[in-house]
């Protein structure tokens, strides 16, 4: 894997667990 991939995933991963959070807590936001 390069360092492409690697960041690709860091930040599809975060985006993920950022959106289900703003989801499930709305009140935080």
């Amino acid at each position: 894997m390069t360092l492409d991939y690697v960041l690709g995933g860091l930040l599809t991963v975060f985006l993920l667990a950022y959106l289900t959070v703003a989801l499930t807590r709305p009140e935080k936001f």
